[in-house]
């Protein structure tokens, strides 16, 4: 038995990895948003590894199926989508509780 080796690093489904992580990660955001962390980055780390859960366990799912592999680059097309998600629900996480001036709102 043969393992495949992955060499697509730029496919056209790359694009979508991104864009379904940053939105797996943004919907995470949407529902820690209602939960108040001190520090924002807290959603941020939440949504992140929610996200990249996803990400894992849809390449160990294609590894199983015939005819399909664990594709290296598609995970590291996944933490890119994990870091801008992560990056906007620390935003949104820090301005739902705080005003322009960085006081807390009560």
């Amino acid at each position: 038995m043969t393992k495949k080796i992955c060499n697509d690093k730029t496919g056209s489904d790359k694009k979508l990895h991104v864009f379904c992580e940053f939105v797996i990660a943004a919907f995470i955001g949407v529902l820690v948003s209602f939960i108040h962390f001190p520090p924002a980055i807290i959603a941020a780390v939440i949504a992140f590894a929610v996200a990249f859960a996803f990400g894992i366990y849809k390449e160990v799912k294609d590894s199983k199926q015939k005819g399909n592999h664990f594709c290296v680059w598609d995970l590291a097309w996944d933490i890119v989508g994990c870091l801008v998600g992560a990056v906007f629900v620390f935003l949104a996480n820090y301005y739902t509780w705080h005003d322009i001036a960085s006081n807390l709102i009560e």
